[in-house]
């Protein structure tokens, strides 16, 4: 669930500039916030063994891996691919059409994790989410757009924890700034 932030980002831009030890200190505490909520969507994700018999690449070794990602049409399914690409970023994003910017994000970089995310979200009767949820059941959580079954499950399960943790660790560094900048005399 997105939160709205004001002066946010000219405050990590503060921290940066002028105390860049509570800008490190604030980006390890979102981290910190963020790396539980990764760390079980990942776990959430299927093993090689665990997905359809065709998703999957046929033989071993790195020629079968780099050759399904440069010619297949449908993305394969690489589970070690699929997990390590699971992750977060504490940056700020570029603004959207209407704005907005996000402080921290949570992503699924690859396109078969992508797939495997929102499988069953429009078409929970197709044939490939039937097969999919025959060889290895999961649940799709989540509400509205942000419905999944690896990533938005996870966030969805952490019941705003982690959400929670990034907007304290900012006001927790903007509450240190003022105590260093305030005047005294």
């Amino acid at each position: 669930m997105p939160a709205s932030v004001k002066g946010a980002v000219e405050l990590r831009k503060a921290l940066r500039q002028f105390t860049p030890d509570l800008s490190k200190g604030l980006t390890k505490d979102m981290a910190q916030a963020m790396r539980p909520v990764v760390k079980v969507a990942r776990g959430y994700m299927p093993n090689d063994n665990q997905i359809l018999s065709n998703w999957g690449i046929s033989g071993q070794g790195i020629n079968a891996r780099s050759s399904a990602f440069s010619t297949a049409t449908f993305p394969k399914y690489v589970a070690s691919i699929v997990k390590a690409n699971v992750g977060f970023k504490s940056s700020p994003s570029k603004s959207n059409s209407r704005g907005f910017r996000s402080l921290a994000q949570l992503f699924n970089k690859t396109r078969a994790g992508a797939i495997y995310e929102v499988a069953g979200k429009r078409n929970p009767d197709s044939t490939f989410v039937k097969n999919l949820d025959n060889k290895f059941p999961s649940q799709v959580k989540g509400a509205g757009n942000r419905r999944g079954r690896g990533l938005y499950r996870a966030y969805e399960e952490d019941n705003g924890k982690a959400l929670s943790a990034v907007l304290k660790a900012i006001d927790n560094a903007k509450t240190k700034l003022n105590q260093r900048t305030t005047v005294r005399g």
